[in-house]
């Protein structure tokens, strides 16, 4: 690539990588930069739950134009993309609208799996985007109230079944609280159908984490399948359990829009195959990153920003006419909140939890932010997780 001439680059997704990789390269000179997105902000998943639980969204949502309102060579654009050509080095929006690109980031993140179950998307809450979870609070708060008995059926424990699962009965304290109802435990009931909490944890950490529910009134059906669901009922292979709130956390996988354009890539292992410069197979000028991508440590937070650093780095290192660096996976630490400050850790070295791991995993959350805004501003959104939303 030359260096006199400016290179369009195309960034598709909002996510962690997306917004991460547009922010690596801007302000640098030779670069323009397209990031279509289809939301405003920057949404932090990793604290949603939180929100679902009465805490403040303004922790989780950034706006895209606070991000970036000091970029001078990034355009973003409230678009979604549907087509991909390859040969054209072009990708069509579905209102017609066609971007064209020197080099072409694909961050798409994921879209939820319900496996093909009877009744899992009409029947459930979710918690993948702002907008399902604040649905999800407004539900929760108004069973609260009623002063009856909820029943809560959350499916899979993954970590955000756990999480979810672990803050629920703090919460209906709270809202009672504050609206001067009688309190009444509600009944959380956690399934998963591997025979153990957080498979990507240690067991040992795993026992802790089920010990841990299992003291704040979670039941717990582990090795359990999930058939289907109906009004009010989840269907189990070892019967049915009635439920007047059920929520999804169970499975995810790649946006349709690699089905849509499966002539332009090779799927691995469910998710896009990549080169060791995350490049597609195929195509040197279209990278993936993030949860898209078929790498070793791919569907975590902390993976989808090392992805963006490396690939905007060696898109700097070609414009500049230099080799491209190779990629070497990077382990990401696993941090679970479990309840009210407490928490499971773990680092290929090490394994803790409790409140210690607690205070580390909200550390963890501050230097999310500070990858997204200058050091006094994440300080300040950081602190937001702390307040309580009105409700």
């Amino acid at each position: 690539m030359s260096k006199s001439k400016s290179q369009k680059v195309v960034i598709i997704g909002s996510g962690f990588g997306g917004t991460k990789a547009a922010l690596e390269i801007a302000n640098k000179p030779g670069f323009d930069v397209t990031l279509i997105s289809k939301t405003t902000n920057f949404d932090y998943h990793g604290a949603l739950y939180r929100t679902a639980t009465g805490n403040s969204p303004s922790e989780v949502v950034i706006p895209l134009r606070e991000i970036f309102d000091r970029a001078k060579n990034v355009e973003v654009v409230l678009d979604e993309i549907e087509r991909l050509n390859p040969e054209a080095k072009s990708v069509k929006s579905a209102s017609g609208r066609r971007y064209e690109y020197d080099r072409l980031i694909l961050a798409l993140g994921n879209q939820i799996n319900y496996f093909g179950l009877d009744g899992m998307e009409d029947k459930t809450f979710c918690i993948n985007t702002i907008k399902h979870t604040i649905a999800l609070r407004h539900e929760l708060i108004s069973r609260f109230k009623s002063r009856k008995e909820v029943i809560i059926a959350v499916i899979g424990g993954g970590p955000s079944g756990v999480e979810l699962a672990g803050e629920l009965d703090n919460f209906a304290k709270k809202v009672t609280s504050r609206h001067n109802k009688k309190y009444v435990q509600p009944k959380v009931i956690l399934i998963e159908g591997a025979d153990r909490l957080l498979p990507i944890f240690d067991p040992v950490l795993s026992a802790k984490v089920y010990k841990r529910l299992k003291a704040l009134g979670v039941d717990i059906k582990l090795s359990t399948k999930v058939n289907s669901c109906e009004q009010g009922k989840v269907c189990l292979d070892t019967g049915d359990i009635d439920a007047d709130i059920i929520v999804w956390t169970a499975g995810s996988k790649i946006p349709e829009f690699y089905e849509n354009n499966k002539e332009a890539f090779m799927l691995e292992r469910g998710r896009i195959k990549v080169n060791n410069h995350l490049q597609t197979v195929g195509h040197s000028n279209i990278y993936v990153i993030g949860d898209n991508a078929a790498t070793k440590y791919t569907g975590m937070a902390q993976t989808a920003l090392y992805d963006a650093v490396f690939v905007a780095n060696n898109l700097v290192r070609e414009h500049k006419g230099k080799k491209l660096k190779s990629y070497e996976p990077k382990r990401p630490i696993y941090a679970v909140p479990v309840g009210p400050k407490w928490a499971v850790l773990q680092t290929d070295k090490s394994q803790l939890s409790g409140a210690r791991a607690w205070l580390l995993r909200r550390r963890a959350d501050l230097d999310i932010f500070k990858n997204f805004e200058p050091y006094k501003r994440a300080v300040k959104r950081w602190r937001k997780g702390n307040n309580s939303a009105q409700y």
